[in-house]
């Protein structure tokens, strides 16, 4: 017996209007979820540089800085010191003009007398707003697909998101580069069904902020390009609503909107760069000071392709680009061919295509991956039954696969790019595929009017395990994992860097010190990776080698004690010896082991211990014990992999060994526990 047709609500009806309320109140728990759990922790590893950054481009009118890589982020999240007006290292400092941006960043936060709880709480909270409109803008595109119901459950997934709460307010370039992508793709999609003053505009803001807001921006092309291909083919009037309202019918007259638009757009777009600069071509304030230096990324990346290097050499010639603009994207086209990359206890110079697909499945959560294929089935449900059962004329429930074409296209362009990328740094690169699963788990919401009941529980029940997720990991969401590799407290065997460690856990550290070292009885080993400053924090212990640590360098002895060793860091991830503990390392080491020894014994004789000196001066030695450091370290790490678990853990990325005399000789001096031919894969 075939059941009647359900009647369809209207997207304005009174369901949608009593709905604002619930966005509303959704909206603010994600702000303040979001906002307090960024509070709880230190400085991620680039939100010091980009504080800097930002307020130096407001303060001195510098663009020489890491520029092209969240530019807009940067004068977003520092609106506010404006008006606070914080202290910022003068021009004349060294790091400044050498254009040393995460030096600067240091000195801006830790060591120029502002409190750098300010200055992050200001800098997170304009970075949260952004949250919020994302977030609204997920509960629109999903509402006009699938109704306010398929809007509100799509807004929920956003709010508990772990992944959107872990850089919902941080002031780093993610968040803002998959607002203005989304929001870009979306409004793109639109003007080309309708053509009005208020779309027109929207679009024009956004594709302005995203060409600001990362140098992944230039994907809009290739996603424009696919939304194009769909929308002739499937054909359709195109709407013109600029004075007397007209259907444009022919291809050739939309042709010719179309190509109207884009050259709108890209106007658009080279103007707000522009503007950013201040219109001005050179990056540095007064054209006579010639002596300051650009941020250069990495000095031993790989040079860029010739034809973009062309691009490049005529953009600076004309003029067409301003300065700061062309180093940044150049300084950042040849660091992301050399990146330090580790997955599942491999290492790499560059990337591995499957990196971003198993850092999906494991980081995104279960609720959500199971809604997907739900939604799916509901969403195709619905056409089927409204193709056999609808009255002529009567408006369809479900939307067509159609309307789903710019989330698709995004998602698409952006999975296939990034799994070509060697930048297999961290998760929150694929970011911006997320608003779009939102929306489309939207269509789960499909299955409400249906007599399936056993569909109906399974949507509850998926949300509530969803939800559940997020609470059951705050405030630790940049270490989220689900199941599926063990959960985060095994996550660093499988992913490191931005994915798990971050370097924002110094405040867990000194609470976790104060509760388990009380009076500091036990001497405290720390390897810190990050640009947070663990004095300020109150961490007393001795300097273990860390990546942007710039506490000062000891000569000391690893005695027994608690050791503090970052994740990212204990998968040896460092310049000097990065990949497993090799032969190569192993000789080294009993070298440096060997020069310390000579130094150490020449020490008792003075005449000795002079002639020493002369002959390879204090510098040689203290480049020695550099490396005998780093060596040491790591080889210590390396024992500790193959043979102990963490006794503690601090936000899942600052793992706490307790070591003893017994354990401390077996690392250091007993035969190497992990001894491998030294052969990463540079591909």
């Amino acid at each position: 017996m075939v059941s009647a047709p359900t009647k369809t609500t209207p997207v304005t009806g009174p369901i949608a209007k009593s709905a604002w309320g619930t966005v509303a109140v959704l909206l603010g728990l994600y702000f303040i979820m979001a906002l307090s759990a960024a509070r709880e922790k230190g400085p991620a590893f680039d939100e010091t540089e980009h504080l800097a950054i930002g307020y130096d481009n407001w303060l001195n009118r510098d663009f020489r800085m890491e520029t092209a890589n969240g530019d807009f982020i940067k004068r977003w999240a520092t609106l506010p010191l404006l008006f606070s007006r914080p202290k910022f290292p003068p021009t004349t400092d060294p790091m400044w003009r050498q254009g040393e941006a995460y030096v600067l960043g240091f000195e801006f936060l830790f060591q120029s007398g502002n409190d750098p709880a300010v200055l992050l709480g200001e800098g997170r909270t304009m970075v949260a707003l952004l949250g919020v409109a994302l977030g609204l803008l997920v509960f629109l595109c999903a509402r006009s697909l699938f109704g306010p119901a398929g809007g509100l459950l799509a807004l929920g997934l956003f709010v508990f998101s772990p992944e959107m709460l872990a850089h919902g307010a941080l002031i780093t370039s993610d968040l803002s580069l998959a607002l203005a992508l989304f929001a870009s793709t979306w409004c793109v999609w639109k003007l080309l069904h309708e053509v009005t003053w208020g779309w027109l505009i929207i679009s024009l803001v956004a594709v302005g902020v995203l060409l600001l807001s990362k140098m992944t921006a230039i994907l809009i092309v290739p996603i424009t390009a696919v939304m194009l291909l769909v929308r002739f083919i499937q054909g359709g009037p195109l709407k013109w609503k600029f004075g007397h309202e007209r259907a444009i019918a022919t291809r050739k007259g939309q042709a010719a909107i179309v190509a109207g638009l884009m050259a709108a757009h890209m106007i658009f777009g080279w103007a707000a760069v522009w503007a950013n600069y201040d219109f001005r071509y050179l990056a540095r304030a007064n054209p006579a000071d010639e002596g300051l230096g650009f941020y250069h990324a990495n000095p031993n990346a790989t040079p860029i392709s010739p034809p973009i290097s062309s691009a490049l050499g005529w953009c600076y010639r004309w003029h067409f680009l301003p300065e700061g603009y062309l180093k940044g994207n150049e300084a950042l086209l040849g660091e992301i061919r050399e990146r330090q990359t580790f997955l599942n206890g491999q290492w790499k110079i560059g990337g591995w295509r499957m990196f971003f697909p198993y850092a999906f499945l494991v980081k995104t959560s279960p609720g959500l991956l199971l809604l997907l294929p739900l939604g799916f089935a509901g969403w195709w449900y619905r056409r089927r039954r409204q193709v056999a059962e609808k009255p002529a004329g009567q408006t369809s429930e479900a939307p067509s696969f159609y309307a789903a074409t710019p989330l698709l296209a995004l998602f698409v362009v952006y999975a296939v790019v990034a799994m070509r990328q060697n930048i297999n740094i961290g998760h929150r690169h694929i970011l911006p595929l997320y608003p779009v699963l939102y929306v489309l788990a939207g269509s789960a919401a499909l299955w409400w009017p249906a007599r399936a009941i056993w569909a109906r529980a399974s949507v509850i029940l998926l949300i509530l395990w969803h939800a559940f997720d997020s609470f059951s990991i705050r405030p630790h969401y940049l270490a989220y994992f689900n199941f599926i590799d063990g959960g985060p407290s095994r996550a660093y065997h499988h992913l490191i860097d931005s994915s798990l460690d971050w370097g924002m856990d110094l405040p867990g550290l000194q609470h976790w010190l104060a509760v388990n070292n009380p009076g500091g009885h036990a001497q405290v080993f720390f390897a810190y990776f990050g640009t947070g400053s663990p004095e300020y924090y109150g961490i007393q212990s001795k300097r273990l080698p860390g990546v942007f640590d710039w506490r000062p360098r000891e000569t000391y002895p690893l005695t027994p004690g608690i050791y503090a060793i970052s994740a990212s860091l204990l998968e040896s991830i460092n310049p000097l010896t990065f990949g497993p503990w090799s032969p190569i390392y192993e000789n080294a080491y009993q070298q440096e082991l060997t020069n310390m020894q000579i130094l150490e014994q020449a020490g008792g004789n003075a005449s000795a211990h002079a002639a020493l000196l002369e002959k390879y001066p204090q510098k040689y030695w203290d480049e020695q014990y550099g490396n005998l450091e780093l060596l040491r370290a790591a080889r210590l790490y390396a024992w500790l992999r193959h043979n102990r678990q963490p006794d503690d853990s601090i936000g899942y990325s600052i793992l706490i060994f307790k070591l003893d005399a017994a354990a401390l000789q077996a690392a250091l001096q007993g035969p190497p526990a992990e001894l491998q031919e030294l052969a990463i894969d540079r591909r």
